[in-house]
Formats: C-alpha cells, sequence, structure tokens
C-alpha cells in the first residue's frame, strides 16, 4: 500500500522544523509532501501571509494527497499543529500528529511554570553542589543549559523574523487563521498523538489539554516532555520526542 505524509510547519518558519524527523521518514512513505505557507519561502516575504489563503493552500494540497494515496498521515507543528487538527475534520487522514499545537497561545510573556522549572533546577544544582554530589550537579546542569540554548535559538529566530515593520498585520493574520480553525474543531476522530514541551515558551498547556479532550479514537495519546521548550524538533533535547513520533505513526 502506498503512503504519503504531509508535514506542516510552524508560523513564520520553514520545512526545516522537520530536518531532525525526516530520515526516519523517507523508509516509510512514498511520498512526502512539506507545504510552504504563503510568505514563507526563501525570501521570507511575511507581509504576503494571509490567514484565510493559507487555509485554503493546505486544503488543496491535502485534497491532491487523499485522492492521490491509499493513506495519508499527518503532522503538525505549532501553527501547523492547529491547522492539522483543522484538516483532520475535513479529510480521511490516516494518523494524526500534533506538536504543541497552536490552538491557544502565550501572548509573549514567560509562563509562570517555565520559571518555577528554572527556579527548581538551579536549587537542585546547588544543592548537589554542595553535598558534592558530580552526577547529579551534572545532570541539572546539562537541563538548564539545554534550556538556555533553546530559549538563545528562539530569541535569534525572533530578532531575525519577528522585529520587522509588518509584524502587526502578520500577527493579525495568525489570530485570524487560529480563531477560524478553532471555530470548526469539534471532535478528532483520528488515531492521534499530542506532544507538548514542559518549557514551552508559546503554547500553554491548555491548549494540548483542549485537544486531547477532543480526541475520541482509543488510539489517542499525550506526551509531556520536561526538558524540551517550544522549539519541539529543533530542540537539541529532541531524541524521545523523534521516538515517539515514529513508534506511532509505524505502530
Amino acid at each position: 500500500m502506498e503512503k504519503a505524509i504531509m508535514l506542516l510547519h510552524g508560523f513564520l518558519s520553514n520545512e526545516t522544523d522537520f530536518n531532525d524527523l525526516l530520515p526516519y521518514l523517507k523508509n516509510y512513505y512514498s511520498h512526502i509532501e512539506i507545504p510552504i505557507y504563503p510568505g514563507h519561502n526563501e525570501d521570507e516575504s511575511y507581509h504576503d501571509f494571509d490567514g484565510e489563503k493559507t487555509i485554503e493552500f493546505v486544503e488543496n494540497k491535502l485534497r491532491e494527497l487523499t485522492e492521490k494515496y491509499q493513506e495519508v498521515d499527518l503532522v503538525g507543528f505549532s501553527m501547523g499543529g492547529a491547522l492539522a487538527a483543522y484538516l483532520a475534520q475535513r479529510f480521511p487522514i490516516n494518523k494524526l500528529v500534533l506538536l504543541a499545537p497552536a490552538n491557544k497561545y502565550f501572548n509573549f510573556y514567560l509562563p509562570f511554570s517555565k520559571i518555577r522549572y528554572l527556579v527548581k533546577n538551579f536549587y537542585a544544582m546547588e544543592k548537589a553542589f554542595f553535598k558534592r554530589h558530580k552526577e547529579h550537579f551534572s545532570i541539572y546542569k546539562n537541563k538548564l543549559k539545554m534550556m538556555f540554548d533553546d530559549d538563545v535559538k528562539a530569541l535569534k529566530i525572533a530578532r531575525d523574523k519577528y522585529l520587522k515593520r509588518y509584524l502587526r498585520k502578520v500577527y493579525q493574520n495568525f489570530k485570524y487563521l487560529i480563531k477560524t480553525v478553532n471555530e470548526e474543531i469539534d471532535l478528532i476522530t483520528n488515531p492521534c498523538f499530542i506532544a507538548w514541551g514542559k518549557l514551552d515558551q508559546l503554547v500553554p498547556k491548555e491548549s494540548v489539554l483542549s485537544l486531547y479532550r477532543l480526541c475520541q479514537h482509543e488510539n489517542r495519546k499525550l506526551l509531556i516532555y520536561e526538558d524540551v521548550s517550544h522549539l519541539m524538533l529543533l530542540s537539541a533535547n529532541n531524541q524521545h520526542l523523534i521516538k515517539d513520533i515514529v513508534e506511532f505513526l509505524q505502530s
């Protein structure tokens, strides 16, 4: 049986969101589709981004796949996760993977849960240091380093892409898209895997919990990753996440 998969990237991002996952998919699918949203091409002309056109664009791409292939799996990250949940309402999707789906989102402030995590690990690292427990000290130090590395990467993305004169218009289109897809999501009847990182800077836990509550299929799974930020597959600490995604898709 010929199988295809469509991967939907995040807001102000591109196909590189899935670089670390792709090697595990190439031998399993006859075709891998990663559509690039309007305004998200190499020239990064984000002023061409339009919420309504983006929804229509991904619908057409998925329609082509479902007409050509017997089984189509769908993976969405962040805004792509919100789009994927929406598309699963309209097309015969085999398996659905939602990575930090942005059906709800923070207004760009540091969540209390992340501050609590930071303090907790600093305290644990300090305690291990004074107790001369080198192994525990190293573990907590590495946790904090991974978190800071992800934040530096996220801040670079914000500097290079978010801080533009046309940000207001682009963000309004993003909000329109999320509002539109949320109004259409009723129940999720596909086998569904939802993932969220405890260090997520942009998508609150309630976003994944609310979607999980809509999952009706017996094959449903929600996993929360202790040391992963909103970068998800772009995070340095993505090995367990990749393993879990692949196992779900191939099960």
